[in-house]
């Protein structure tokens, strides 16, 4: 049995219930235009229906994909209308996350109420990674005293909520409408994530105005899943159930008691707060220095604690086998490592430990055999807590640390390791 409330979670292992992923009768999909409060007019994909819901779907900052499609073909043999919107492309705006925050709150506002005024349906929305944003932006800075009784709820799929992936080691900040949101929300998230291990700020964050979130875990499961051109079997299986994920949360969301949602006060859609995208290096450490304990296991078992590596340069590397950029630059670390112990004069001066999150010892050996062959120390940390303690917000996160056990520098994002900037930055440090 499932349970809707302030805040609660299932897991996702398989299949729930079945739908038929290819409609045997398909309708024809109309595309309607709707003017918006800009004077600009958006064109959707509506698939009509005959039950009583809308749901009404917001793309990531990737843009409508086929698995979008697939629910305005599978969803009307349950009664529910789809209306898929692309507005990025109704304000010629490239597809990508900085300009989910350019669509403005009053437009998003506008086609809820025309998509209400013409289908005469309770209203569900969709929205998936930053496409987040501008609805929360919307729904915060509604006009009225309340939200429209129609409003059903939100379903967020793996929501990027923070302003910007914060420097390492530095506090992450929640976009502001997030917490000036009230709603029931139906919130899915892939475990295979650093935001499942930071899920409880943006948790926080969403609860603060009144919002009561329901929590959809899906386990061995990556953001994008549906998308993915490096899908695992596991992905590729839930993708061709996406529908079945969809209509599930739309059941939940229609078993829950409606109630009045107060509009809460202090928030307008002025507060814009614009993340551009900037290329990432290898860069002085700005948070503090001392770095938090770190005591796991290795891979043999043993146990390895940082506060035994004094006199070094360590590189603490975060990761996991699911993410490409953690692959990619393994190499790249390994042949830094093998380059400092075979001088003489800085063998066992400079070490790597790279920490995983949370995957078993059986999935990284098979990694490690099949994937990438490398010799440096992998600590295990198996319930995610180490990663919590050193504010992991993105794979890969690394920090190099002084002989003097300060941190001195850090990155978040893949790097080729073995580069003369940072061979000479790691050779500064072994020098002190």
């Amino acid at each position: 049995m499932f349970c809707f409330g302030r805040h609660h979670t299932i897991y996702f292992y398989g299949l729930f219930f079945c739908l038929f992923i290819f409609s045997k009768n398909s309708a024809a999909i109309e595309t309607i235009s709707i003017p918006l409060h800009s004077n600009l007019e958006t064109e959707l994909s509506v698939q009509a229906a005959a039950g009583n819901t809308l749901l009404l779907v917001f793309p990531s900052e990737h843009g409508p994909q086929q698995a979008d499609t697939a629910l305005l073909q599978v969803l009307r043999e349950y009664d529910v209308e789809v209306w898929l919107t692309n507005l990025l492309e109704t304000y010629f705006l490239p597809y990508s996350a900085s300009n989910m925050e350019k669509i403005p709150a009053k437009d998003i506002q506008q086609l809820i109420v025309a998509a209400h005024r013409r289908s005469k349906k309770n209203i569900i929305i969709l929205a998936t990674g930053r496409g987040a944003i501008p609805v929360l932006r919307a729904l915060a800075s509604w006009p009225d005293d309340n939200t429209p009784a129609y409003l059903s709820g939100l379903i967020l799929m793996y929501p990027r909520l923070f302003i910007k992936t914060p420097e390492p080691g530095l506090k992450a900040e929640l976009m502001p409408s997030v917490s000036k949101t009230n709603q029931p929300i139906y919130l899915i998230q892939p475990n295979l994530s650093p935001f499942w291990w930071n899920k409880n700020i943006s948790l926080q964050g969403l609860q603060q105005s009144g919002s009561d979130v329901f929590v959809q875990v899906l386990r061995g499961i990556r953001n994008r899943f549906y998308f993915r051109e490096d899908a695992n079997a596991i992905e590729q299986r839930l993708t061709r159930k996406y529908p079945n994920l969809i209509y599930n949360a739309i059941s939940q969301l229609k078993r829950y008691p409606k109630k009045q949602r107060t509009v809460a006060t202090g928030y307008t859609d002025n507060q814009l707060v614009t993340s551009v995208k900037q290329q990432r290096s290898l860069s002085p450490y700005k948070g503090e220095p001392v770095p938090s304990p770190l005591k796991l296991k290795l891979l043999s078992g043993n146990s390895h604690n940082l506060a035994d590596d004094k006199d070094k340069v360590v590189l603490i590397n975060f990761w996991a086998s699911w993410c490409p950029p953690c692959v990619h630059e393994m190499p790249s670390m390994q042949r830094l490592e093998d380059y400092f112990n075979k001088k003489p004069q800085t063998k066992n001066k400079f070490k790597i430990l790279a920490v995983n999150m949370a995957e078993d010892q059986q999935t990284i050996d098979t990694f490690l055999k099949t994937k990438v062959a490398v010799n440096f120390d992998i600590l295990l940390d198996i319930d995610g807590r180490a990663l919590k303690q050193w504010k992991i917000f993105a794979f890969p996160t690394s920090f190099i640390i002084g002989k003097q056990g300060r941190i001195r520098y850090a990155i978040y994002g893949g790097l080729d390791w073995f580069d003369r900037d940072i061979i000479q930055k790691i050779q500064q440090l072994i020098d002190e």
